[in-house]
């Protein structure tokens, strides 16, 4: 599960990546805020699959997936 008191991190990091990918800013915050939720109250691979529907949807490109899931992973709580 993701660290929520770090959320506003993992969403300045997150940022960046979903818009070099294309993802035009008004569409970005809604997006990662989806992202961040699901990762948050269910769990990262959840996220995870959820941005693989966007992939597929090709809301964001590929080249994505990896730095998404490097930032998720850095903000990861592990109990």
């Amino acid at each position: 599960m993701l660290n929520e008191g770090r959320r506003t991190e993992l969403l300045y990091f997150m940022r960046e990546i979903v818009l070099e990918a294309g993802v035009s800013e008004k569409l970005a915050e809604p997006f990662m805020a989806s992202l961040a939720a699901k990762g948050a109250r269910e769990s990262v691979s959840n996220a995870m699959e959820f941005l693989d529907s966007k992939i597929d949807e090709g809301f964001i490109s590929e080249d994505a997936r990896d730095p998404i899931r490097k930032v998720m992973r850095r903000f990861t709580k592990i109990r």
